[in-house]
């Protein structure tokens, strides 16, 4: 009677102890499994999963290949594409490769662009950005990673107004003074992995541009475009996170010269003339409404 309670006793202990090991053993298995498929995902499943997410439009979206043709910068090229066998002998395959797209990813700017077109106007795409988060893409396809730069608004240094064309030039272009340059016309030099690149958009490239002091909730601000033969400056009215709207205030091009003077209550006018040698002549006049509109006064 002894010998079989031991023997039972003996059973049921086994019996709780495999229980017990089959319950964690499948836990780890889980966690094993979930940590080794994110390891093992190469810098081609990542680019795969991202154009998976996007909205590229085209027929065979559950058969198609990417591959990366290169990496420039911190641009991935990729090649979306699908395969066709076009040999009748099912024993041997002759597979040919039709392209679908050509798209550009940059990390760095959360952007997916369609260059098949027009690869110097490329279409934004959307895709699901939690599989950069998820992913460190920037090892895993050895791209540097930059750092994105924020201005605090608290550090910020305005252009005092009024504020009037001649002046600048001469301060901060011909025939230059750094120290009046500096303390009359703080700038900053643009770059576009900074966060104001967010705002500018497609539209602004500035090589620097200045804040002007704000007028209710929005941000006025002039770029400068001095870097080519041709300089233009805008004016932009911003909220922070776009532009409101826009004016260009000065051209010098060899052939005209449009320049501008803005005035403590934000009175933009603006001057024509074909050379520096010639008089300033008023051509039109306008100001910043609440809305952040800049309007022409008639």
């Amino acid at each position: 009677m002894k010998k079989i309670l031991i023997i039972g006793l003996a059973l049921t202990l086994i019996g709780c102890k495999d229980n017990n090991f089959k319950v964690n053993k499948k836990k780890e298995t889980n966690l094993e499994i979930t940590s080794r498929n994110q390891k093992e995902l190469t810098c081609e499943d990542i680019i795969y999963k991202i154009v998976k997410s996007s909205n590229l439009k085209f027929e065979k979206k559950n058969v198609f290949l990417t591959s990366i043709d290169r990496i420039e910068d911190d641009n991935i090229i990729i090649h979306v594409f699908f395969e066709n066998n076009l040999s009748d002998n099912p024993k041997e395959k002759q597979i040919v490769e039709s392209t679908i797209a050509w798209l550009s990813l940059n990390p760095n700017k959360l952007k997916l662009y369609n260059t098949t077109a027009d690869p110097d106007n490329p279409i934004e795409l959307n895709f699901d950005k939690n599989i950069l988060n998820e992913n460190d893409i920037f090892s895993t396809c050895q791209i540097f990673k930059k750092e994105i730069k924020i201005v605090s608004n608290a550090l910020l240094k305005y252009t005092k107004l009024p504020i009037d064309f001649d002046e600048y030039y001469k301060a901060c272009v011909y025939p230059y003074d750094s120290l009046a340059c500096s303390n009359n016309y703080p700038k900053y030099s643009f770059n576009e992995n900074d966060q104001i690149a967010k705002v500018f958009g497609k539209k602004y490239n500035p090589n620097n541009y200045m804040y002007l002091p704000k007028l209710n909730n929005y941000q006025p601000m002039i770029l400068c475009n001095t870097d080519t033969d041709i300089e233009s400056y805008d004016l932009v009215v911003s909220n922070g996170s776009e532009i409101i709207s826009s004016l260009e205030i000065g051209l010098i091009d060899g052939e005209s010269i449009i320049q501008f003077a803005i005035t403590k209550d934000y009175v933009i006018n603006l001057y024509k003339r074909k050379n520096s040698t010639e008089k300033n002549v008023k051509w039109k006049s306008y100001n910043i409404n609440l809305d952040g509109k800049i309007l022409e006064i008639k």
